[in-house]
């Protein structure tokens, strides 16, 4: 007895399916970018706060030349204009070390306070570095990432106070 070849016939309802509908697809690509949207931060945030932790690093070392000096029972350099690396300070930094940098400029900060600070007269004076940053959103972001609790701003200006004398 021979067999006759058979073929199937789909049954109504079950159709084989091959591929996506447009639909589909559109709905995937949908899902995909809400959640990249809420996943990934924007680049531009990411950026600033990268920058944000350069101009921290470099004021860190700043602050370390700074503690050197205390260290080696030196007087802190006195209060300089903004850009330039106090004489003391520039022994102790990286050679050409610069105060004036690309999109941002240092100050170092010696302030005497003869009276004493109010509330506690054994403080005499205060040292910090000063960050002028054009861009309120990097220093913003550099507030947000510098530990030290006595900071504020002015205007352009971010300062970080770091000792006492």
């Amino acid at each position: 007895m021979s067999s006759l070849p058979t073929t199937e016939v789909p049954r109504p309802g079950k159709q084989a399916r091959r591929g996506s509908t447009v639909v589909e697809a559109v709905t995937l690509l949908l899902l995909i970018g809400i959640i990249a949207r809420v996943a990934i931060p924007p680049m531009g945030e990411v950026l600033i706060r990268a920058r944000a932790t350069q101009i921290r690093a470099t004021f860190t070392a700043v602050e370390g030349a700074a503690n050197r000096l205390s260290l080696e029972n030196l007087p802190w350099p006195p209060d300089a204009e903004a850009g330039v690396v106090p004489q003391l300070l520039a022994q102790r930094l990286p050679r050409g070390f610069s105060f004036d940098r690309n999109g941002y400029q240092l100050d170092w900060q010696n302030w005497a306070l003869p009276e004493g600070m109010p509330g506690d007269p054994s403080v005499q004076g205060l040292i910090g570095i000063s960050v002028t940053i054009a861009d309120p959103s990097l220093g913003l972001a550099l507030m947000d990432i510098v530990p030290l609790s006595t900071k504020f701003a002015l205007g352009e200006t971010y300062t970080f106070i770091f000792a006492t004398r």
